[in-house]
Order: C-alpha cells, then sequence, then structure tokens
C-alpha cells in the first residue's frame, strides 16, 4: 500500500530515520553519522581520521554521509550547535 500527502512523507521520514542507528556507523564502503533529532538543530560532530588529522563537521538532521568507512573510526557530537 502507498500512502500519499503529508502522512505518507511522515511515514517516510521515520522509515529513514530508522535505516541507520543514531550517531557513527558504517554501512557498505561508506561512514555515517545519523543526527537524529526532532526539533531540526544542526549539529558539530568530530571525526576521528585513521591517517592525518581529525577534524570537525557540521552535519544536519538525518544521515550523512562522511566519506569512505576506512577513512574514519568514528564521529560524536561535540556539544555544538552550528548556524544554519
Amino acid at each position: 500500500m502507498t500512502t500519499t500527502g503529508p502522512a505518507g512523507a511522515a511515514t517516510q521520514a521515520s522509515e529513514q530515520a530508522l535505516a541507520k542507528p543514531c550517531g557513527y556507523s558504517e554501512s557498505g564502503a561508506f561512514a555515517w553519522y545519523n543526527h537524529c533529532t526532532t526539533d531540526g538543530s544542526r549539529i558539530q560532530i568530530r571525526l576521528d581520521a585513521v591517517g592525518g588529522f581529525d577534524t570537525n563537521r557540521c552535519v544536519d538532521p538525518g544521515e550523512t554521509r562522511l566519506g569512505w568507512a576506512f577513512e574514519y573510526r568514528n564521529a560524536w557530537y561535540t556539544g555544538r550547535l552550528c548556524s544554519s
């Protein structure tokens, strides 16, 4: 059954939010960060790089592909918000 309209969009958004766990994960060959929120906030995360320097990045709500999984060991919320 296919649902259309606002209810369908909300269901699709809920399914996407459940696709990956909140925080850092690896799927296939890629590293991801899933910012699970209901307030629409952008947050700063710290990327733990395998080779090179660790960096900070701002991410929007939902899933963000960080890059190749072999490039990162982890990522976490720094406690800081980013401006829109």
